[in-house]
């Protein structure tokens, strides 16, 4: 397959985006879909917040977005005609090009395109250096269809295989309101009291560990797998038990509920294995009387009530009492120990699904690199030639996954 090296202006025009007047802005559709910049951006096409009455600069159905200003080269499709900001430029295939093979170029190469940024209050990348990018595309038509028609596949498999994923988490929260009704309203009846009346609690202690070189997890909010089990650090970091005792940090025990208090209140999980947290956290070790995959669920429901009793400083913020104290209820011990046991059934589906989708990303993330190396590497031994047989093997494991199937998230297969 030859390859040829060609300026991104030389495959396609490039449209600078300009922002109209904030007047022409509007929330009730009047105009154009107006996009700004990335926090438009959805996994593939923008998604419409606000429209504008008098356009200035315009992208077309099929254009490419990409964001130009901070941060520089995620990229989008427009799937309809819109308005573009200055933080987006459109860039539009010319005859003889595919807009999927650009597409995926770009999105595989964000890093790349993100060095040419400059300016020191934010970055951006100018015009110029926008259409003099480097693009390594093959020479025929139909090979960049090709390359764009696999990696899309892939792509599609790995959507299938999130909607499965959201599913599986959507059917355990209408499972959990179809047993136990609203937690919040209580329409069922059941009793009703502060989470301290039904579990223990340990504060983590105030001090960070100086140093990390033991096995013993030492977790934070963003680690947390929310409804779920968070078993270690995603850092992979843990303390020894002598670290522990250093800063006097408290061991969180296995089955423990985990809660945020600080920021992002009520992320919840559970400890899957002993642990040290660190004092955005807030854990609950459940008494005889309340499962504590039941409690996980039902503190979930309660962000409005934290959000209302949380300190108002630079971030929300919960302190003990305010964590003891959320409204928990409490239905018959037998009934909270089937919806866990439900739980557990479907978090089984869950991490197979959830395995399957991280090789399904490796395999993305090989099929690009392969199609997508830099230009120097596209270049075999100076030929202009690019080798894909490698790919093609790729492309059997991609074949193999598809077969299998990645679980298109049909509700009636999720409750076999």
């Amino acid at each position: 397959m030859k390859i040829l090296i060609r300026k991104l202006e030389e495959i396609a025009d490039v449209i600078a985006g300009q922002s109209p007047p904030s007047v022409t802005y509007n929330e009730k559709g009047d105009g154009l879909p107006f996009f700004q910049g990335k926090t438009d951006f959805g996994e593939k096409h923008p998604t419409i917040r606000i429209w504008c009455s008098e356009p200035k600069k315009i992208a077309l159905p099929n254009d490419i977005l990409i964001s130009v200003r901070a941060p520089v080269g995620p990229v989008n499709i427009a799937n309809k005609k819109s308005c573009i900001g200055r933080g987006l430029s459109a860039i539009r295939t010319k005859e003889g090009n595919s807009i999927d093979f650009l597409f995926y170029f770009l999105k595989s190469n964000e890093r790349l395109i993100a060095k040419n940024a400059s300016g020191s209050t934010f970055s951006a990348i100018t015009q110029k250096d926008l259409k003099e990018l480097k693009i390594p595309i093959p020479e025929k038509l139909k090979d960049q269809i090709h390359i764009a028609n696999v990696l899309s596949r892939a792509e599609t498999l790995i959507t299938k295989r999130k909607e499965s994923i959201q599913l599986l988490d959507e059917l355990l929260k209408s499972t959990f309101l179809d047993m136990f009704g609203d937690p919040v309203r209580n329409e069922k009846g059941w009793e009703k009291k502060a989470t301290i009346s039904y579990a223990d609690c340990i504060v983590p202690g105030r001090d960070k560990p100086k140093s990390f070189t033991g096995d013993i997890p030492w977790v934070t909010t963003d680690d947390l797998e929310h409804l779920s089990t968070t078993i270690k650090s995603k850092k992979d970091i843990g303390l020894l038990r002598d670290e522990i005792k250093q800063v006097k940090a408290r061991l969180i025990p296995k089955d423990s509920v985990l809660m945020t208090c600080v920021g992002d209140l009520g992320v919840i999980s559970l400890a899957g294995q002993d642990m040290v947290v660190n004092q955005q956290l807030h854990s609950f070790q459940c008494k005889e009387d309340i499962n504590n995959k039941f409690l996980m669920f039902a503190l979930s429901y309660q962000k409005k009530y934290m959000y209302r009793k949380a300190s108002k400083t630079t971030v929300p913020y919960m302190n003990k009492t305010i964590c003891n104290s959320i409204p928990v209820i409490k239905p018959p011990l037998e009934l909270q120990n089937k919806f866990a046991q439900i739980v557990e059934k479907v978090e089984k589906i869950k991490t197979k699904y959830q395995e399957g989708l991280q090789e399904l990303e490796n395999l993305y993330a090989s099929l690009s690199q392969k199609a997508f190396s830099s230009a120097g590497n596209l270049l075999k031994a100076g030929k202009g030639e690019l080798d894909l047989s490698k790919m093609e093997i790729e492309q059997e494991r991609l074949d193999i996954a598809a077969e299998e199937g990645v679980g298109y998230g049909k509700k009636s297969h999720l409750k076999k």
